[in-house]
């Protein structure tokens, strides 16, 4: 317990919830010990019993939340007994769905209920997108574990785990395709055999959205035009510890505009084409300052918009005409659209000395225009309006060493593990 810890938690969860989030991680591991180690001892695996966890407090999202559709809708929940670990399992309690239950784990305190570390402990496969949590530390003999993970990019590691020699705790863990096989295994010191070049199962929502690219835009921002262009900067500042990046500065939140000035320019541009500049706020980024009153044709867009909307973002992605967006994995999901891609590098050279890249040149993996001002973004616009696509056999290439293309990316891996 430090200074700046007892700070964080204070700032966040004030005084009293920073004492029960002491107390509650207190709990938490003397549950893990007990319940997780007698588990393992006298339990077994229970062989219909599947386990999903996504990040804490991002509950049934992304990756976890596109398998687990898949399986309830192709009927899986008649044979399998289907666990949530959740952070607000409040949220889910008018969800009434044949074997499926849903169990605190890593709530806003940091408690998890014993009962989370009993299915870890007990289920045939344990899925999860970010980290297990330990909640499946003490397993009982036979569990297999899947990491479907959130994304392969152009990001190394964060400095702070760069030197760490930790075995990985998963039998399985996706990428892409082929040359993160060899990215991945050297991050997660691993042998290349339990990496599966299957994709991920959100990949599904991008290739086939529920919904027309017309419902979609009018659904969020009432609006109907002639193309959406959809801009995902990762993240620069941050709350999380061990990111160099944080220390990266730019004079407005986007990485390539000076001021606000530019960001009018580009909308009168956009409004004079009927284009719809959608920017996606990075969950981890901090400080969005912009006014989005200010313009007509860029937009804003946030986690809380898409789940109140009932939009998930990889549908979104599904829709647009183009992709904005840097060193993110997103630009290389984007790759099995075929659409034009802008990579905005205006800090190239310093993210390059501060995070650093999976690549020894990353530019060689960058199939598309390459942006360092606004100048760049509105001639990338201009080239979406008339047609022009110069990197559509680039494009071609990099899709051959990313990705190992699929119709239907849930349905694969499902098969793959004979469920």
């Amino acid at each position: 317990m430090t200074k700046d810890a007892v700070k964080k938690y204070t700032d966040e969860l004030g005084f009293a919830g920073m004492i029960l989030h002491y107390i509650s991680r207190f709990m938490t591991k003397t549950e893990n010990q007990v319940i997780g180690k007698l588990t393992m001892r006298f339990g077994r695996v229970k062989k219909n019993r599947l386990v999903f966890k996504n990040r804490e407090m991002m509950d049934c999202t992304d990756n976890p939340e596109a398998f687990y559709e898949y399986l309830i809708n192709s009927g899986y929940n008649r044979e399998y007994e289907i666990i949530w670990m959740v952070s607000e399992k409040k949220k889910f309690r008018n969800r009434k769905i044949r074997n499926v239950k849903f169990v605190t784990a890593e709530n806003k305190y940091g408690w998890s209920s014993p009962m989370a570390f009993y299915y870890g402990a007990t289920a045939d496969f344990f899925f999860y997108s970010h980290n297990s949590a330990g909640l499946n530390r003490y397993r009982c003999k036979g569990q297999k574990v899947v990491n479907l993970w959130h994304g392969c990019g152009y990001k190394d590691a964060e400095q702070g785990k760069k030197k760490q020699n930790i075995k990985p705790d998963f039998d399985y863990a996706l990428v892409p395709g082929p040359v993160f096989v060899k990215t991945k295994s050297r991050l997660w010191n691993c042998e290349p055999e339990r990496l599966l070049m299957m994709g991920y199962p959100r990949y599904d929502w991008m290739l086939h959205p529920s919904m027309s690219k017309t419902e979609i835009l009018e659904k969020l921002f009432g609006w109907n035009g002639k193309k959406a262009v959809l801009w995902m900067p990762t993240f620069r500042k941050s709350n999380l510890g061990g990111c160099a990046e944080s220390e990266i500065e730019f004079p407005c939140q986007l990485p390539a505009i000076q001021n606000i000035r530019e960001l009018h320019e580009i909308d009168n541009y956009l409004r004079e084409y009927e284009i719809l500049l959608i920017i996606k706020k990075h969950p981890l980024q901090t400080g969005w300052e912009q006014n989005e009153q200010e313009f007509t044709n860029i937009r804003y867009i946030t986690d809380t918009l898409l789940d109140e909307k009932q939009v998930k973002l990889y549908e979104l992605i599904g829709i647009s005409d183009g992709l904005l967006s840097d060193y993110s994995s997103v630009a290389v999901d984007y790759l099995l659209l075929d659409r034009p891609l802008g990579y905005v590098l205006a800090d190239y050279d310093m993210y390059k000395e501060k995070r650093g890249f999976v690549f020894e040149n990353p530019l060689e993996y960058m199939p598309g225009e390459k942006i360092y001002n606004a100048c760049d973004i509105r001639r990338f616009m201009e080239y979406l309006t008339d047609g022009t696509d110069n990197y559509m056999q680039e494009r071609a290439q990099s899709l051959k060493k990313m990705h190992n293309k699929t119709e239907n990316y849930c349905k694969r891996l499902a098969d793959y593990l004979q469920l």
